[in-house]
């Protein structure tokens, strides 16, 4: 049956999707950074009264502008790629996923639209205090933007918070706070946000590095420096520790993912991890999977195989009873659609 179906549909739905989000995804790290970095000169604007610091947070803001436009043009084609490419899963989970999408559009690109416009638009027009507001809120639009498609993201990489409905053939949200606040989607966050905070602080010190080769606008770059090593360092050392935790959250409940990115065929305890090539440090991935020097990491092929012991303290299932348990399933749903059929023709 499956070897006569023409997959190239799907293929070509895969590479136009991921080619939108490389795309998108270029954009989106520097937007969050430069949106936090923006804040802090403006806020040092109001704070001293320095016209400086007025004069060097608006340059920061144009290319933040560009930098959001566009980001948002490929966001919105990603939105639409949802139902254009993937129709049949949009339907299938949208009551789960449609939820924090709508809320991210409603909510947090509202914010970014409205205050965005007294950023660029209000100076001069609204007080200092106000406009420094406006520009904070633009930010945490942006970061909140983050958080509720992030929540998307990690439901498929762990879905919870949902039960299967027989009559409807749909996922369906049972616990919303469960999907919202799910420890796959609390890591990515803040990851995700910290280093698009330090992507910031690295994009703003090369600009102002190249006006320094230039000699121009030196007062300028060298203050932007100080801003930007600062508030990057900072993010630095948080990011290595939200790193760490997104690690070992992959490590839990995506083995297959972990496994695939290491080249891991056969796991154990105590297992390397590989730098490059044949360079190797003793037991550091079972360091960074499970915080236990000596802890288990499976391997591509344990997967496949199961029967070893899961982080719960269950047997893993192989592979084989997967398909079995799935293709068990499949048949009382059937048996449950023909009864649904014959007891709608008994009443009718």
């Amino acid at each position: 049956m499956f070897e006569n179906i023409d997959t190239s549909l799907i293929d070509w739905s895969r590479a136009q999707f991921a080619l939108t989000a490389m795309y998108h995804w270029l954009f989106v790290p520097l937007t969050l950074g430069l949106a936090m970095i923006m804040g802090l000169m403006e806020t040092f604007y109001v704070v001293t009264g320095k016209e400086f610091w007025k004069r060097t947070a608006k340059f920061w803001m144009k290319l933040f502008g560009i930098n959001f436009a566009v980001g948002v043009a490929t966001g919105l084609i990603l939105e639409f790629e949802f139902g254009t490419n993937w129709s049949n899963y949009s339907w299938f989970v949208g009551d789960i996923f449609g939820a924090p999408l709508a809320i991210e559009g409603i909510l947090a690109f509202f914010m970014e639209a409205t205050f965005i416009a007294v950023m660029f638009f209000g100076w001069n027009k609204v007080s200092k205090r106000f406009h420094l507001a406006s520009t904070w809120l633009t930010g945490i639009g942006a970061t909140l933007s983050a958080w509720w498609i992030l929540v998307a993201n990690a439901w498929m990489q762990y879905p919870v918070g949902m039960a299967f409905n027989p009559e409807t053939v749909r996922n369906e949200m049972v616990d919303f706070a469960a999907v919202a606040l799910s420890p796959m989607a609390v890591a990515k966050f803040f990851h995700t946000v910290l280093s698009g905070w330090v992507l910031g602080a690295v994009f703003v010190v090369g600009v102002s590095c190249w006006y320094l080769l230039r000699k121009r606008e030196i007062e300028f770059a060298k203050a932007s420096i100080k801003v930007a090593a600062a508030f990057g360092l900072a993010a630095s050392l948080i990011v290595a520790w939200t790193g760490d935790i997104s690690g070992v959250q992959v490590a839990k409940v995506q083995p297959m993912k972990m496994a695939a990115a290491e080249g891991l065929q056969e796991g154990g305890n105590g297992m390397p991890f590989t730098v490059v090539g044949d360079i190797k440090i003793p037991k550091m991935l079972s360091i960074l999977a499970t915080h236990d020097i000596d802890g288990y990491v499976p391997g591509i092929n344990n997967l496949l195989e199961g029967g070893y012991q899961t982080p719960e303290g269950t047997i893993a299932l192989s592979a084989q009873e997967k398909i079995e348990r799935g293709q068990k399933a499949i048949a009382a749903l059937d048996a449950f659609r023909k009864a649904q059929k014959d007891v709608a023709a008994i009443d009718f």
